[in-house]
């Protein structure tokens, strides 16, 4: 049974959902499990469902018992929802069963997204059985910008600009799917680093990433053929010293398994294995 938390409630059930937060095999994502989020930050993230309209916290009782909670929110311009927290200490396939009923008849029309680590195999399988696709296989890596000293640029990588944003589109075109397509991110350059590799003048890969003084995270490479290694790092490491300049403590990528081992050459260490699947309700 789902029903909404109350702000008076909240005490009661913090550290119990947090410490469900720090196990992946009953948790989604975004973890709390990468060593850079704290008690204080997941704290702070579900005090705002009590503050925005698009925004709850759903309990998760089984046979009269909290067992956790669903922390969701919605863009009703966008018809999208996602989760900021799917903590459950049991019958996690019967919450995500009760979840999608409630988001189907509040919500209809719009995208689910849902993402989990891959130690998470009861909520796998539910979502599978559930119809849901698996829009992303990734691993989850972080980069610890602490004592990261910034490497040399390499000079063909460029930034993105208004004039020469077409290029970029170009390149992003295979990928206009994801919420964050083109227009989006002209939309809101200020709050990217979009950056062009360009050899001989040549595209030869884009990266997109978000800007932020506290974490940063790299959402994509994007390549005019198959995988490039070089475009790759010489993107990577300008992304990295971006994010230093920034003030940022850590970077976040969720890379594939042709990207991988380059990542971890870079300095990134791997999290775990992460999961997202969609639906449209």
């Amino acid at each position: 049974m789902l029903k909404p938390l109350k702000r008076e409630e909240f005490d009661r059930y913090i550290d119990f959902v947090y410490a469900l937060a720090l196990d992946p095999a009953r948790s989604g994502y975004p973890t709390y499990t990468d060593g850079i989020k704290t008690r204080a930050d997941f704290v702070e993230r579900s005090l705002r469902a009590f503050e925005r309209e698009n925004e709850d916290i759903l309990l998760y009782e089984r046979e009269g018992i909290v067992a956790g909670w669903i922390h969701y929110y919605f863009l009703p311009e966008d018809k999208y929802l996602d989760t900021c927290s799917f903590c459950i200490e049991s019958g996690m396939g019967d919450a995500i069963g009760e979840f999608s009923d409630f988001a189907r008849e509040r919500f209809r029309g719009y995208e689910l997204y849902l993402g989990f680590p891959g130690e998470n195999t009861q909520a796998i399988k539910a979502l599978e059985a559930g119809g849901f696709t698996c829009i992303e296989r990734d691993f989850n890596d972080v980069f610890d910008l602490g004592r990261y000293e910034p490497r040399r640029p390499d000079p063909d990588v460029v930034p993105v600009t208004r004039e020469n944003f077409d290029l970029f589109r170009t390149l992003h075109a295979q990928y206009e799917e994801m919420y964050w397509n083109s227009d989006r991110l002209l939309a809101n350059m200020d709050q990217w680093r979009l950056l062009l590799y360009e050899p001989h003048g040549v595209p030869a890969g884009a990266l997109q990433a978000r800007k932020d003084s506290e974490m940063g995270e790299i959402f994509g490479i994007f390549f005019p053929g198959g995988y490039d290694v070089s475009a790759y790092r010489a993107l990577t490491t300008a992304a990295l010293n971006g994010a230093k300049a920034d003030g940022a403590g850590a970077m976040v990528f969720f890379n594939d398994s042709e990207s991988q081992s380059d990542a971890l050459a870079l300095g990134f260490r791997c999290v775990g294995a992460y999961m997202c699947y969609q639906t449209t309700l």
